[in-house]
C-alpha cells in the first residue's frame, strides 16, 4: 500500500466546499451589526426546535453552560446528588459539582458504553429509599434528585429503561446529547428525553460551529422561561433580575454557521453510518479488536471507538496506536481516564461507586477516523493497515514491538 496520512479528523474539505455560503451568512451578520441576540439567534432556535421535534430552544455559548443552567434550573435542594456516567467528557459531571451537588458515578454497559440502567437500578435498591416522595440516600441522607445520562459517542442512552428508573425513584433526567445531535431512539430524536436536553456546537462535533456554542432544549415551557433568564444574567428584562444567572449568550457569527449547516446534517450522519459500517464488517474478526455496537436507536457515530483488546484480555492499544501512527493513520483515546477516578469529582466518601467496566474501557478504547468527507479509499486505507499488523494467532501476540498488557 501506498502510505497516506488520514487524520482522526478534519474540517478542512467540509470548510472547502462551503466556503462561499459561509462567507456570505457572515458578511450578512456584519452588515446587519446584530451580534448577539437578535433574528439569527432567534432563527436558530427555531430551526433547531423543528428539527429536533421540541417546543423550546434557547440557545447559549457552549454545552458546558447548557449542562450549567440545566442543572441551576432544577432548582436543586442543598446537598442534592445527581447520577451520571464515569466514561464522558468531564463536563457531565463537574457542572453537578460546579451547582454544588453530589455526582454518583454508575457504571456503563460494556457494548454501548452509555450509562448502565441495570447497574443504576441496583445502586437506587442498595442505597436509597423514598420517604414522603422524596428519594433519600440512606448513608449520608441527602436527596437523590435526578441523572445525567450521556449519549456517548452519538447513541442514545437506553432511555426507556432511564425514564422507567426515573419514574420509580421521583428523579429528573437532564439528557448531555452533546455528542448526539440527528441520534433517534423509537422514532424520537436525542435531547427530547429528558426534562432537559443539552447539547453542544463545537467545531468537531456532528453539527458544529466555528467558536464555541450550545443550547438547551425543552418542552416544559416553565423551565424554557427559567433557561431563557438563566443565560441573561438571571434577568427577565433589562434590569429586572430574578436569580443568579450567567452571561451565556450565543452569537449572532455561530448562529448563522449552524443555521447553514444544519441542513446537510442528516445526510452527514448517513455517511458516518456508511464508514461505520465499513469498519464493522472488515474489522468484525480481527482477534486483537472488538467493534462498538450500534444497539440503541439509530448511531450517528459522533466517534468510532473500538477496544484494543483481544479474548484472552490483553490490552493491544498501545501497539495498535504506534503501529497505525507509523502508516500515517491518526487516532485519539476517548477517554483514558474515569471521571470517578478524579479527586475533586469525588465530593463524599460515602457517594463512592466501583466502576469496574469503565476501569476496563478506559484502558482499551480508542477512536479510529470518523468524519463525513472521509474518502472510500481512506476508509479501506485504515482497515487494511489494522489488517496488515503482525498478530499471531496461536500465541495472541504481537510479533513485532508488543506492547500488550491484561486488563
Amino acid at each position: 500500500m501506498t502510505k497516506r496520512t488520514i487524520p482522526t479528523f478534519s474540517l478542512a474539505r467540509q470548510i472547502d466546499n462551503l466556503r462561499p455560503n459561509f462567507i456570505a451568512r457572515l458578511d450578512e451578520v456584519m452588515a446587519c451589526q446584530q451580534f448577539i441576540g437578535g433574528k439569527y439567534i432567534a432563527q436558530i432556535e427555531a430551526l433547531l426546535a423543528q428539527y429536533l421535534g421540541t417546543k423550546n430552544v434557547i440557545a447559549c455559548n457552549s454545552g458546558t453552560d447548557a449542562l450549567w443552567m440545566a442543572l441551576k434550573a432544577m432548582a436543586m435542594p442543598e446537598n442534592a446528588i445527581v447520577l451520571t456516567t464515569p466514561f464522558s467528557f468531564i463536563a457531565s459531571s463537574s457542572e453537578i459539582v460546579a451547582n454544588n451537588a453530589h455526582p454518583v458515578f454508575i457504571d456503563i454497559d460494556p457494548t454501548t458504553f452509555n450509562i448502565n440502567p441495570q447497574a443504576m437500578q441496583a445502586w437506587l435498591a442498595s442505597n436509597a429509599i423514598i420517604s414522603n416522595g422524596t428519594t433519600i440516600h440512606c448513608a449520608t441522607g441527602f436527596p437523590i434528585v435526578g441523572m445525567i445520562p450521556v449519549d456517548l459517542f452519538g447513541q442514545c442512552a437506553d432511555y426507556e429503561a432511564l425514564l422507567k428508573i426515573a419514574k420509580a425513584w421521583n428523579l429528573w433526567i437532564i439528557e448531555d446529547c452533546a455528542q448526539g445531535i440527528g441520534a433517534t431512539f423509537h422514532g424520537k430524536k436525542a435531547g427530547t428525553f429528558g426534562n432537559i436536553g443539552t447539547f453542544s456546537f463545537y467545531p468537531t462535533k456532528n453539527l458544529g460551529a466555528f467558536g464555541d456554542a450550545g443550547c438547551c432544549v425543552t418542552d416544559d415551557p416553565v423551565l424554557a422561561e427559567k433557561l431563557v433568564e438563566i443565560r441573561n444574567h438571571g434577568r427577565k428584562n433589562a434590569y429586572e433580575y430574578r436569580g443568579l444567572g450567567i452571561n451565556s449568550r450565543m452569537d449572532a457569527f455561530q448562529a448563522v454557521i449552524l443555521a447553514e449547516k444544519l441542513p446537510l446534517l442528516d445526510a452527514a450522519n448517513e455517511r458516518r453510518r456508511a464508514i461505520a459500517a465499513y469498519y464493522n464488517t472488515h474489522l468484525a474478526n480481527i482477534p486483537f479488536i472488538k467493534i462498538p455496537q450500534a444497539k440503541i436507536g439509530s448511531h450517528v457515530y459522533h466517534q468510532y471507538s473500538i477496544l484494543a483488546v483481544d479474548a484472552a484480555g490483553i490490552g493491544y492499544r498501545e501497539t495498535l496506536e504506534a503501529y497505525l501512527a507509523e502508516q500515517g493513520v491518526q487516532t485519539r483515546i476517548f477517554y483514558p481516564q474515569p471521571l470517578s477516578s478524579i479527586a475533586f469529582l469525588n465530593t463524599h466518601q460515602s457517594l463512592t461507586n466501583a466502576c469496574p467496566i469503565t476501569d476496563m474501557v478506559t484502558n482499551t478504547v480508542m477512536s479510529l477516523p470518523m468524519w463525513p468527507e472521509l474518502e472510500d479509499a481512506e476508509v479501506e486505507y485504515v482497515v487494511q493497515t489494522i489488517k496488515s499488523m503482525p498478530y499471531d494467532l496461536v500465541t495472541h501476540k504481537m510479533t513485532r514491538g508488543c506492547s500488550a498488557k491484561q486488563v
